[in-house]
């Protein structure tokens, strides 16, 4: 019972000083640093926005530890940060500008999504991934069942996940103004690289272009849409659903990618895959969390069945990645031979927090049995909570790992905990002060990686450090702020979950 007092006024503590009326407003706040910062971080050409921003002077000693990977690495990474827009980070973008109620914000989110719709952009005649043209297939049956022609509407595939935001093809190292590096993919001429149609980020689009129709299209008073069909909103999020429904496995997982995408094979992975059909045979079990999302809001604005089919279908495969025995979901699953197998060589926090986050502890009870989302906040923070000499958890970092902090994926689990403590409020006091005090803790502590770039403009790092992630990137320096950073912290801040139309 002591106990229990105790967490109570640490949780009475951090809300009474948190910033931003942290724990007690359902807005946004309108005047923020932050979404000031996510507005101006933009295109001058496009006007479309950067994933991340490096201040002038932290330029140099940046980019010259992204040179640790290695020369080739290291540049296609600079330019990227330097000019690139994961479309996952401009969902979070869309998704923050189109909270604040204000037009404005809600026609600047708006513009990504006609530049998706219409498939090109700057230099780059095809942001789309189909067939025959770009030659990604997402059903070896009949490959042309989605095209990569943009004029077919309704058809055409997944956006790529990474786009130069200026809309430039070719392209400068901004550390040392070359524009060549012998050995660079095709030529050595510098150009933009990287051409994988994910499902996840495009999971993202999906959820962004629903928020921004729930906000033009829902009557709060009736608690109906508008009828708008021809909304380029839906028409996109329509389009996109129907390509990763193509990719549902047998498993009901979403594949991770169509036939085509490229990655690069380490000597045992060349025993099972090709370069253009590792990504087609991996299922991501974040995905397909994002997936369920998407699904969700299409269904709840269209009333569609083929949605709740394939939410139903992914619940299915929910329960075939979950670790009972551990207490977690696994990060995959691969196929070899035909044979689905579970991806279990790494932990991966993200799968544990958006699964709470998303598909709600209550229904996650349901699919998998009592306390499930109770143990698997639990085995997040066992594997990747970053802890103080009194075990409160500072924050969480990407995998098995108790140093380093991703203030995106932080947020995230805030937001998990949120939906803990939802939960637990009239039936276990214990559980819910314990959610409380570590979602506190962990708001109080991302102050650390808070940066004032002006007196107006302020932003969130990226993370604590810079180091390799074993899902195939790497976290950045604590001077590279996160677009993805920065927009996850207003949705703290406001309580607001993503995953949700409300």
């Amino acid at each position: 019972m002591k106990k229990i007092l105790f967490l109570l006024l640490i949780v009475s503590f951090f809300i009474t000083n948190a910033p931003n009326g942290w724990g007690q407003s359902s807005k946004l706040v309108l005047k923020s640093p932050l979404l000031n910062w996510l507005k101006l971080n933009v295109s001058p050409i496009t006007h479309l926005p950067y994933s991340f921003y490096i201040a002038p002077k932290d330029k140099p000693a940046v980019y010259r530890h992204m040179e640790d990977s290695g020369a080739l690495q290291g540049t296609i990474e600079r330019m990227i940060t330097h000019e690139g827009l994961d479309i996952y980070d401009g969902a979070v973008y869309q998704i923050a500008l189109s909270q604040t109620g204000l037009s404005q914000d809600l026609k600047q989110a708006s513009l990504l999504d006609k530049y998706y719709w219409q498939g090109y952009l700057g230099d780059f005649w095809n942001i789309r991934a189909g067939y025959p043209i770009s030659s990604f297939v997402y059903d070896p049956k009949d490959p042309s069942l989605v095209s990569s022609d943009m004029d077919n509407y309704g058809h055409r595939g997944f956006l790529f996940r990474i786009i130069n935001a200026d809309g430039k093809y070719l392209m400068t190292d901004p550390m040392d103004g070359k524009k060549s590096l012998r050995g660079f993919p095709d030529e050595d001429r510098l150009h933009w690289a990287d051409w994988k149609p994910v499902a996840g980020e495009n999971a993202w689009v999906v959820i962004a272009a629903m928020q921004i129709y729930h906000q033009k299209y829902y009557d709060k008073t009736k608690k109906v849409y508008a009828a708008h069909p021809e909304s380029i909103e839906l028409k996109l999020s329509r389009e996109l659903a129907r390509a990763a429904i193509i990719l549902q496995s047998e498993i009901g997982g979403i594949r991770m990618a169509p036939l085509g995408a490229y990655r690069e094979l380490n000597y045992q992975e060349s025993h099972y895959f090709t370069s253009t059909n590792w990504w087609y045979n991996h299922i991501s079990t974040e995905n397909n969390i994002s997936w369920y999302a998407a699904f969700r809001m299409l269904y709840q604005v269209t009333k569609e069945p083929q949605y709740k089919k394939a939410m139903e279908a992914i619940e299915r495969y929910l329960k075939y990645v979950w670790n009972e025995k551990e207490g977690y979901l696994y990060q995959g699953a691969y196929c070899v031979n035909g044979r689905w197998i579970k991806a279990s060589m790494y932990f991966a926090l993200d799968v544990q927090t958006w699964s709470i986050a998303c598909v709600g502890p209550r229904h996650l009870d349901e699919l998998l049995g009592k306390d499930s989302a109770w143990r698997i906040w639990q085995a997040g923070r066992a594997h990747a909570g970053v802890l103080d000499q009194n075990n409160n958890i500072l924050g969480v970092g990407y995998t098995d790992e108790h140093d380093r902090i991703s203030v995106e994926w932080s947020a995230g689990a805030m937001t998990a905990l949120a939906a803990l403590a939802d939960y637990y409020k009239d039936t276990d006091g214990k559980r819910w002060a314990q959610a409380m005090a570590d979602k506190c803790s962990m708001r109080t502590s991302m102050d650390s990686l808070y940066y004032h770039i002006s007196p107006n403009l302020a932003a969130y790092s990226y993370s604590s450090r810079r180091g390799a992630i074993p899902f195939g990137w790497n976290s950045h320096d604590p001077e590279v702020m996160s677009m993805a950073s920065s927009g996850w912290m207003i949705f703290v801040d406001a309580g607001f979950n993503p995953f949700w139309l409300v």
